[in-house]
Parts: structure tokens; C-alpha cells; sequence
């Protein structure tokens, strides 16, 4: 939390006096990127690039076809980005460090160590992962407190409520809307049989807002009891930076108010979505103060 309060802090320093910013690219996007940089170990002076990069990774997920311009755009990207992990394990092994590169690059078990390919993929994974879904909770949830005045002054005025109003941001509009299982054997689910091998897409957004859960599912209410959002999956596959987003969620949207009170969001009405339903999220969220 501390190193989270510095980061924030000084993402608002940079923006305070301006009187604007776009909160998705200026505010929700550098804190989760530098605690993913800081947590991988990459080193202050390659960071730029990493602030800077597109946002595409998301639309990979998306069971729809890309254009041959997002596919070269995604290959571009993720061949740029194996390239520089390269040169960061062979700093690591030369200058090991308290950072999870340098424990992956030192991994060991029974002799065997994961090759360059495992290590790329593996590193290129948690670095969209340990990101990604932070920006959209935080840019979802702070347009969700402006579309609902009543429960942005409720926290405003309790900071303490900023517990539960994180559980209840991520119920009310997931980062992630759908996912995906393998059935292991046969089972029956409500009356439909479902086959051994056969896969089943999920929907996380329709499960937090089931109205057999939760009363009046469809109204933003931060002090509501019980909220057990499935945002995060669950199982063996629950998400393994779960605490880590709630706690950046937290201190961004907690610090934003109490630091940028008079803060409005330039249109709640009509923000600007970005085109995947995968990862729910916005693509940019003007607001001034």
C-alpha cells in the first residue's frame, strides 16, 4: 500500500495543475503499469515505451475474427515485446534482483529450469495480466460513481465504505464479462447436459447482476451485504493478482476523490467503449476539474 500511495500520489502531481485529464491513459493506466514493471524488475529507464504502448492485447481474447491490420498490429507488438524480456532475463542472470524475472529465470525443479520460449510466454503473460483488467476496473468504477451521485458522495464522505465499494464496482461492471471452461466429465447444469470434453463460455457479467443473488442487481449500491463478485473467475483458475487489483482499485479511486474533489467526468452518458466484450473496459475518460 505505501508504494502503491507513492505512485498514485505522483501520477496526480503530474496532472493536478492542468485542470484535465483523460483518467484512463493520464491515471488508471500508470499504476497498475509501474507496479507490474517494479514487480518484473524492469529498470526506470525502459519504462516510457511501457506507458506508451497500445492497448491492444485485450482483443486477442475476443472469440471474433481480427483484421489482417490487428493481426500484424498484435504480432508487431508481441514480437517487440519478447525481445526486450530477452535482453531483461540476460540482465537478470548477470545482475540478479528482488523481482519475479530474476526467480523465473532462476526457477529449478528436479534439474530442469523453463526454456527462453516458457520464460517469454510466461513473462509476456503476468505483464498484460498484472495490468489490463486494473485499468478497467478503476476507469469502470469511477464512471460508475459519477452515473450514481448518491454513491460517489457516500464515499467521498466515507472512505472507510472503499472496502466493499471495490467488490461492488467489480459486480457491477466486470473488467472481465466472459470466460471459458472445459468440462471434465458429464454434468447437468439446470436441466441442460453438458458433455465430457465439451467447452462452456461463461458469463461473468450476467452472474454478478443474477437476480437470484443479488436483490435489485442492477442498482450500484456500495454498502451492500454479501457482494461475491465472480470477476476474478474461481476454482483452481481464480485470479492469482486478485488482491493485488483490489488494492490498486482502492487506493486510486480513494486518493482521486479525496485529492481531486470537485473532479467531473467531461460525459458520463455517452464514454467512449472500447470495441472488445471480453475485457470490458473504456478506451478513454476525459474529465476536469
Amino acid at each position: 500500500r505505501p508504494r502503491l500511495q507513492v505512485i498514485v500520489d505522483a501520477t496526480l502531481d503530474r496532472v493536478e495543475a492542468n485542470g484535465q485529464m483523460d483518467l484512463l491513459s493520464e491515471f488508471a493506466y500508470r499504476l497498475p503499469v509501474t507496479v507490474i514493471c517494479d514487480m518484473l524488475g524492469i529498470p526506470e529507464e525502459d519504462r516510457e515505451p511501457f506507458y506508451a504502448s497500445s492497448r491492444i492485447g485485450g482483443r486477442l481474447l475476443d472469440p471474433v475474427p481480427l483484421s489482417r491490420a490487428e493481426v500484424d498490429e498484435s504480432n508487431a507488438q508481441n514480437l517487440g515485446l519478447a525481445d526486450y524480456f530477452r535482453k531483461l532475463f540476460e540482465l537478470r542472470r548477470r545482475q540478479p534482483g528482488d523481482d519475479l524475472t530474476t526467480q523465473l529465470v532462476q526457477a529449478e525443479e528436479e534439474g530442469s529450469k523453463l526454456s527462453e520460449e516458457e520464460l517469454t510466454a510466461n513473462i509476456i503473460l503476468l505483464f498484460g495480466a498484472g495490468h489490463e483488467t486494473t485499468v478497467n476496473l478503476i476507469g469502470n468504477g469511477l464512471l460508475a460513481l459519477h452515473r450514481n451521485p448518491d454513491q460517489l458522495e457516500l464515499l467521498k464522505n466515507n472512505p472507510g465504505l472503499i472496502t466493499n465499494a471495490i467488490e461492488e464496482l467489480l459486480r457491477y461492471d466486470s473488467s472481465v464479462q466472459l470466460t471459458g471452461r472445459t468440462a471434465l466429465e458429464d454434468v447437468d447444469v439446470s436441466g441442460t447436459l453438458i458433455a465430457k470434453g465439451e467447452a462452456v463460455l461463461s458469463l461473468l457479467g450476467a452472474a454478478n447482476r443474477d437476480p437470484a443473488v443479488y436483490p435489485d442487481p442492477d442498482r450500484l449500491d456500495i454498502t451492500r451485504p454479501n457482494v461475491r463478485p465472480l470477476s476474478f473467475g474461481g476454482g483452481i483458475h481464480f485470479c492469482l493478482g486478485a488482491q493485488l487489483a483490489r488494492i490498486e482499485g482502492e487506493v486510486a479511486i480513494n486518493t482521486l476523490l479525496k485529492r481531486l474533489p470537485d473532479l467531473k467526468i467531461d460525459d458520463i452518458e455517452n464514454p467512449a467503449w472500447r470495441q472488445t466484450f471480453v475485457l470490458r473496459g473504456l478506451l478513454k475518460l476525459p474529465a476536469s476539474w
